[in-house]
C-alpha cells in the first residue's frame, strides 16, 4: 500500500506532532524530504532498503554515489568517521552549518551501501526542522540533495515538486521554500583541508 504524507511545519518552530510523525514514517522504511540550512534533502534510515532504492530511482543515482550522513552531533560523526585533532577542531568550529566534510570512514560504515569506499561525507545542518527531527530520531540518516532525475537544479518549492513524487512511499516535511545553494564541501582525508566545492558556507570559515 502506498503511503504519502505532506507534513506542514513552521520553519522556525516546527510542530512536535508533525516531527514525531516524520520519525514514524522513517522507521516504517519510507524516505523523507526535509529542509536543511542549504537545500531540501531526501533522507532515510540506513537499513531502509526500499527507501534507498526509491531515492536512487528518483534521482537517477548509480552505486558510486557518495551519500552524506546527517549527524546530530560530533560524537555521532565519530561513530562512522575518523577524525584527528585538527579535523575535530574544524568541525566543531563550522558545525552545525552549511558544510559537508569528507572524512576517512570507520569500520561501522554500512558496506552494503558504501561498498569499498573509504570516505564518507558528514553533515550537521543548522535548520530548526532538521534539528527537531534529529532530536526525535537520534540515528544518523543517509541523505542526498533533493534533485529530480534529469533536472539540472535542486527542487525548492514543495507546491511544485510534491505532485511529482506523491506516487512514492515518502513524506515531505514542508516548511516552505528551500534554498538553492548547496553545502560547501571540504575534503579532510589527506590531512590538510581541501576545498572540493564552494557553496553556502564561507571558506575559509569566518
Amino acid at each position: 500500500m502506498r503511503v504519502f504524507e505532506r507534513l506542514r511545519l513552521h520553519a522556525e518552530r516546527p510542530q512536535a506532532r508533525q516531527v514525531r510523525r516524520a520519525v514514524e514514517l522513517l522507521r516504517q522504511g519510507l524516505f523523507v524530504v526535509l529542509p536543511t540550512d542549504t537545500t531540501y534533502v531526501a533522507a532515510c534510515l540506513p537499513q531502509a532498503n526500499r527507501a534507498l532504492a526509491d531515492i536512487r530511482q528518483l534521482r537517477g543515482l548509480d552505486q558510486r554515489h557518495l551519500w552524506s550522513l546527517l549527524c546530530a552531533d560530533l560524537s555521532q560523526v565519530a561513530e562512522y568517521a575518523r577524525m584527528d585533532n585538527s579535523a575535530h577542531r574544524l568541525l566543531k568550529r563550522c558545525l552545525p552549518g552549511p558544510y559537508t566534510f569528507i572524512l576517512p570512514a570507520s569500520s561501522r560504515l554500512p558496506r552494503r551501501i558504501f561498498g569499498k569506499r573509504r570516505d564518507i561525507g558528514v553533515r550537521m545542518p543548522d535548520h530548526p526542522v532538521c534539528r527537531a527531527l534529529q532530536a526525535e530520531c537520534p540515528e544518523a540518516l543517509l541523505a542526498t540533495t533533493f534533485r529530480l532525475r534529469g533536472e539540472p537544479d535542486v527542487e525548492y518549492d514543495p507546491d511544485v515538486f510534491i505532485p511529482r513524487i506523491k506516487h512514492l512511499n515518502c513524506a515531505v516535511m514542508d516548511a516552505g521554500w528551500g534554498g538553492l545553494t548547496p553545502t560547501t564541501v571540504v575534503d579532510l582525508c589527506a590531512g590538510d583541508a581541501e576545498l572540493v566545492r564552494a557553496g553556502a558556507g564561507p571558506w575559509p570559515p569566518a
